[in-house]
């Protein structure tokens, strides 16, 4: 009756729009069925609100002390810092004979404004790009030995915002048992929230609105859809006697 996988980040979505489309389309249908109806809405924004709550523990549980942005110890914001390098850097290639294509090299062919609106893992790797770059063409800048130490400062000054990063994202996609124990209770709500609403619009014929109301019913539907042979092809002739 469902899509076979649901996927942990797609359950806010489905929860959110099943809820609001529940009290849209079937509470409207049958009187009788009205305070059932939204009596299983509630449930399902309160499972929807229970597995985020969950997630959001989990993940802080696993990123205890994330790492700081703007220093805590006196020290500057290796983000801000490794930004003002790649600045200072290309400006400074650019400002050499011939130095347009080097500073274009500098930054595998983007702005110099993308380069630094970069995600830290971004930023990281334009900043291990230009070390290359440098050091392939020492002899254009003579201060590269500088230039490469800098880099490299600015790279290992980068690595705790990386690591807390990294760590934050695993938190998210881990399955703790608190978090387990949130997404059977969704599932379970939702799924007996689709039996409820069956029921109120089979009453009515109106069991066609299913996959207006349930996103893993217009997933599927689509899906089946999307691998259904074409009218006339050969999936559609008669089998040979």
């Amino acid at each position: 009756m469902s899509h076979p996988t649901i996927y942990q980040r797609d359950i806010e979505a489905y929860g959110r729009f099943t809820a609001s489309q529940i009290q849209r389309l079937v509470v409207p249908v049958d009187a009788g069925f009205r305070q059932a109806l939204r009596a299983i809405t509630a449930r399902l924004d309160a499972a929807t609100e229970a597995l985020l709550e969950a997630k959001r523990k989990a993940a802080a549980a696993a990123v205890a002390t994330p790492a700081p942005r703007a220093s805590r110890r006196g020290r500057a914001d290796p983000m801000a810092a490794a930004r003002d390098l790649m600045r200072r850097l290309v400006e400074h290639a650019a400002s050499r004979p011939g130095g347009a294509a080097l500073a274009r090299e500098l930054l595998k062919g983007q702005t110099l404004a993308a380069v630094l609106r970069d995600r830290p893992a971004k930023l990281a790797d334009a900043l291990a790009h230009a070390l290359e770059v440098i050091e392939q063409h020492s002899r254009r800048l003579p201060e590269h030995d500088a230039w490469a130490a800098e880099l490299r400062r600015s790279r290992e000054a980068l690595e705790p915002l990386l690591r807390s990063v990294r760590k934050t994202r695993l938190a998210r996609r881990t399955m703790t048992p608190e978090v387990k124990a949130a997404r059977d209770e969704w599932l379970n709500t939702y799924a007996a929230a689709k039996l409820l609403v069956e029921c109120v619009l089979r009453l009515h014929g109106k069991v066609s609105l299913m996959p207006e109301i349930f996103d893993d019913l217009a997933d599927a539907t689509r899906a089946s859809r999307s691998t259904a042979p074409a009218p006339g092809s050969p999936a559609d002739a008669p089998a040979p006697s």
